[in-house]
């Protein structure tokens, strides 16, 4: 039989059981509620950043519409994005709330089903203005400056770069982008651009881009020829930019371009053609012509030599003027004027369609017809021609067809008021003469005015 101590010994242990049984039925108790009460409610759990712990759907569906837009250090919310939320979309996220306790936090975000018309007010509208808004953030913050790769003289190397503080504006927008399409409300975290170091993915990708652009071509082609420009020749110095892409010098691109000009442009050059009688005659040079865009052209060479292996460009966007390409400077559509033997040629797509005495002005003096290569500036029927006459008198003489080719009043029209035996005859040019505009007869004019257009080439000699 145990004794009387042996007894007293064991019912501690009797109490260390009990107090645990009773711990155990505290905390069942504790979780068996807890689970009660969180059946209908959101656990620890944050959705788009507010705290619905506790909340039935419908009291975070409420919280979540009600929920103030400010910015704050972390997101930057875009005003005019929120869409008001349904106890629909909170409820699909009450299925994944916390399955852990009550302690342990869930983050989620909204999601729903946005209209096109919404999608596009979002990208269109609200993202140019996100943009804006992070400019204006940075320009009070010091820039963050990736490694930079430099090309000079054709010897690369790599500039440290600069740790700043301001924010990716690159990752930012593509955050923005992507909640667009799904989120009721764009709140983009507010992420700090981190600088890219010298041994970095980026710059040895840049590195290898500047060294193989030795081997790129480009074939400029022009009308009647063509100019190649090599990338070891021309881009020799450069440098990697912050957004991947590329600078380099044009100097050596536009003074190549600038020879091209010089030998090519026909603006004020004289040239020449084969005239009616097969003769071959000079025409000075005057106002018709094309010249290239110089800045413009050489931009673009570097361009895309810097990004094509091997490529052609047109040179025809980078020119400005009249008759660009055109056979022999002036085509098969172009009016020539004789003022030695007062006649007009019309020529129409290849074919001579008229010949047409006229008058002129003086060859010399305050009424001389200039002469070279034009174009017609415009067309324009029943016009008023004013000016002074030599005494200085004004006069305003009407005219049914008027095809100016100088901006000081020159040009080709009828001219009723005419004795019709001055038409192509030179003698009577001393005592019947014009201003300086090529008189056509009455009669005559509307075949001159059925056969041209405007900025067709008229070359005027003696």
């Amino acid at each position: 039989m145990p004794t009387r101590e042996s007894e007293h010994m064991n019912k501690p242990v009797s109490y260390v059981k009990i107090a645990i049984i009773a711990l155990v039925v505290v905390i069942c108790a504790a979780l068996l509620g807890s689970h009660l009460y969180y059946q209908n409610r959101f656990k620890a759990t944050d959705i788009d950043g507010v705290n619905v712990s506790g909340l039935t759907v419908a009291q975070a569906t409420k919280k979540l519409n009600n929920r103030d837009l400010a910015n704050d250090k972390d997101y930057l919310i875009v005003p005019g994005s929120k869409v008001t939320l349904t106890q629909k979309d909170v409820g699909k996220l009450f299925v994944t709330r916390s399955s852990m306790s009550m302690f342990t936090s869930k983050k989620l975000t909204t999601e729903t089903t946005l209209s096109k018309s919404e999608i596009n007010y979002r990208l269109k509208t609200l993202l140019p203005k996100f943009k804006q808004q992070l400019v204006t953030i940075n320009a009070k913050k010091t820039p963050t400056i990736d490694a930079q790769v430099i090309l000079d003289n054709d010897k690369i190397s790599v500039k440290k770069g600069i740790q700043g503080n301001s924010l990716d504006t690159q990752q930012m927008v593509a955050n923005f982008k992507k909640q667009a399409k799904t989120q009721t409300i764009i709140a983009v975290k507010r992420v700090k651009k981190i600088a890219g170091g010298p041994n970095s993915k980026q710059v040895a990708a840049e590195k290898k881009h500047l060294q193989s652009i030795d081997k790129n071509k480009l074939v400029l082609q022009m009308p009647n020829s063509s100019f190649t420009f090599l990338g070891k020749d021309y881009l020799k110095t450069g440098h990697s930019n912050n957004d991947g892409s590329y600078t380099f010098s044009d100097n050596l691109v536009a003074k190549q371009v600038k020879q091209l000009a010089a030998k090519y442009n026909t603006l004020g050059k004289s040239f020449k053609i084969k005239s009616h009688s097969g003769q071959t005659i000079k025409i000075n040079g005057a106002t018709y012509g094309w010249t290239m865009n110089q800045a413009k052209l050489s931009k673009a060479i570097v361009k895309q030599l810097e990004k094509e292996p091997k490529s052609t460009l047109s040179l025809k966007p980078y020119v400005t003027g009249t008759g660009y390409g055109l056979k022999n400077n002036v085509g098969d559509t172009y009016v020539e004027e004789d003022l030695r033997t007062l006649r007009e040629y019309v020529y129409y797509k290849g074919h001579l369609k008229e010949v047409i005495p006229i008058m002129s002005g003086t060859i010399t003096g305050g009424n001389k017809t200039p002469q070279g290569a034009f174009y017609i500036l415009y067309k324009q029927r029943d016009a008023v021609l004013r000016g002074k006459n030599d005494d200085g008198s004004k006069y305003a003489s009407k005219v049914s067809y008027w095809e100016p080719i100088t901006e000081s009043g020159v040009g080709m029209h009828d001219s009723p008021w005419q004795p019709a035996y001055v038409y192509g005859n030179p003698i009577y040019r001393g005592q019947f003469n014009s201003h300086g505009c090529l008189n056509n007869p009455p009669s005559m004019m509307p075949s001159v005015w059925k056969y041209t257009y405007t900025f067709e080439p008229v070359v005027v000699y003696y």
